[in-house]
């Protein structure tokens, strides 16, 4: 099973810096235009390392912010405990998870499993990064089984508090957990556990080759950091995890036509007027078979057919309880197109707000909007080897990065728990 362990975490000098002009979201969720601007709030602004002027310039920028105590490395090891505090349709949620190390395992031994297909150019850039830096600025966020949230009632008295950020209507906590007793527990609980990645696949295949490519210079040696990658991890049964669908967005000559042809594998059962801070969540009663389509200033809910999701189910029991993998398979079989051609030109976009739909539909776009799935989903598909669809999933809200640092550079750990 995974080993996980405390660590040294490089983290930003409160007394140096605004914390929330430095942190931003994950790199892959933000535009080239959210990207400047987050680079302009702070010339410590942690996007001029994640997506930097080029990979050399990073290096240079660290060791300088390093040299400067813009970073600060905390001296004894400690696992590192992440409240976050949202509001999502007018109830307050409070999701909490850990930061630690775990070792890096591949796929095949069944110790750490993906849900989602990942891309060569991604992990080269992600690669090359790291190799400059030997830093890794952003933790995998991974999930794993605890019915009864044992882990999180561990450290209720028990933490140092480093971070408390307001951000984008969410409140950010980050303690620090250096108690001996309660971390071999937390240790302990992990050592038969499995990690489901929740985001963060091509962070993990980065990893798992620049554990390979640090092995050519100091060997196969277990004590040496490059054998482990830092994750949050956070129990897949937590009720404040919300696994969101992204939504689409298709650029079609004539909307009518598309909304007749799914008329054919699927029927319409109400129509609604778009209101912009609507729950649509609650008006699905079947969530594998069905979905809805904003169009102009409409949204007409539908329901896949029996038969056809009869058909859909003899081909995958597992993927078929997904309601997109299931609208994909009549959008192929209607329009005899993939979505990944669709994307590649330019004709579907990938969207977790609402508000983004509303927009594009009244200029004539079709928005889709599926029902939330279960984590236990996610949990069946990677235990399967499985892969659910491109953007299948959105884990709201984002942690963010910048918070904890992780060095790879080849040292001997020296931890012992």
């Amino acid at each position: 099973m995974p080993e996980c362990l405390p660590f040294c975490a490089w983290r930003y000098n409160p007394k140096k810096v605004k914390m929330e002009e430095v942190v931003a979201p994950p790199y892959d969720i933000v535009s080239e235009k959210e990207i400047k601007e987050f680079k302009n709030k702070s010339c410590y602004n942690i996007f001029h390392l994640e997506l930097p002027e080029s990979y050399k310039k990073a290096k240079e920028l660290l060791e300088n912010w390093i040299k400067s105590q813009i970073f600060i490395k905390n001296k004894t090891p400690g696992v590192y405990f992440y409240e976050l505090e949202f509001l999502y349709h007018n109830k307050i949620f409070v999701r909490k998870g850990f930061i630690l190390l775990v070792k890096i395992s591949p796929f095949e031994e069944e110790k750490i499993f993906p849900h989602e297909k990942t891309y060569s150019n991604v992990t080269k850039d992600r690669f090359e990064l790291l190799k400059a830096t030997h830093f890794q600025f952003s933790q995998i966020f991974a999930l794993y089984e605890d019915p009864l949230l044992e882990t999180l009632k561990i450290f209720d008295k028990k933490k140092e508090l480093l971070y408390k950020i307001e951000y984008s209507n969410e409140k950010h906590r980050l303690y620090k957990i250096s108690e001996k007793t309660s971390i071999k527990k937390l240790l302990s609980f992990f050592k038969d556990k499995k990690f489901y990645i929740a985001d963060g696949h091509h962070r993990y295949m980065t990893a798992l080759k620049f554990k390979e490519y640090m092995e050519d210079f100091y060997g196969k040696n277990p004590l040496k950091d490059y054998n482990y990658v830092a994750m949050y991890v956070s129990p897949l049964e937590d009720k404040n995890l919300l696994m969101l669908p992204t939504y689409r967005i298709y650029y079609f000559n004539d909307g009518r036509e598309f909304i007749k042809k799914i008329s054919q594998l699927a029927e319409m059962i109400r129509t609604l007027e778009i209101k912009e801070e609507q729950n649509f969540n609650q008006f699905f009663k079947k969530p594998s078979q069905e979905w809805a389509i904003l169009y102009e200033r409409k949204i007409i809910f539908f329901c896949l057919k029996d038969e056809v999701f009869g058909k859909i189910k003899e081909k995958d029991q597992i993927l078929s309880q997904i309601p997109l993998y299931n609208f994909l398979q009549i959008l192929e079989d209607i329009f005899k197109i993939k979505e990944e051609v669709l994307r590649e030109k330019g004709k579907v976009k990938f969207v977790s707000d609402t508000r983004d739909l509303i927009i594009e539909a009244q200029k004539g776009a079709i928005g889709v909007i599926f029902p939330s799935i279960s984590p236990q989903i996610l949990k069946k598909v990677a235990q399967a080897k499985k892969l659910m669809p491109h953007k299948c999933t959105y884990f709201y809200p984002k942690n963010l990065t910048g918070l904890i640092l992780n060095e790879v550079s080849g040292r001997d750990l020296n931890i012992s728990f």
